[in-house]
């Protein structure tokens, strides 16, 4: 009996330790409103590494001096194209009469970072293909630049 007792302790505190070890997966949320542009960004992470990010702007023609939809498409074509075809990262900019959706996400697991390291926005303060994206960083650099994280 204390045998079964005593393995029944060892398996539980193997389980308690393994359940403990690993960063559990958090997500935290950004929004800033700049000359007519919403941005909401949300952060997956594993402890301090960002595995995913997603990003949304809602682009008001009107407050940005956009006549239309087709001026819109006209001047964000080039960019859309820019954003196509990188594993990793999906990228889709719908539009309807009064407003613009873009809609940004990347898998830091996947993708390529050098494949991505030149498009419009993104910034690293460190190279992320050593350490990856790092959370703490991330929140510095959006704080700074007035993102307010909604909780």
């Amino acid at each position: 009996m204390k045998k079964l007792i005593g393995i029944i302790s060892i398996v539980g505190l193997v389980i308690f330790l393994t359940a403990c070890s690993g960063d559990k997966e958090a997500t935290r949320t950004f929004e800033l409103e700049h000359d007519g542009i919403m941005t909401t960004m949300i952060y997956t992470a594993k402890g301090d590494k960002v595995t995913m990010q997603t990003t949304e702007n809602i682009i008001q023609y009107d407050l940005v001096g956009l006549a239309s939809k087709d001026e819109a498409k006209e001047l964000f074509a080039p960019m859309i194209e820019q954003f196509q075809n990188i594993d990793g990262l999906t990228h889709k900019l719908e539009y309807d009469d009064s407003k613009a959706v873009e809609t940004l996400a990347i898998d830091y697991e996947v993708v390529n970072f050098e494949d991505v390291e030149n498009l419009p926005g993104m910034s690293f303060s460190e190279d992320p293909k050593e350490k990856g994206v790092s959370m703490k960083k991330s929140v510095e650099l959006l704080e700074s630049q007035g993102f307010a994280e909604v909780k």
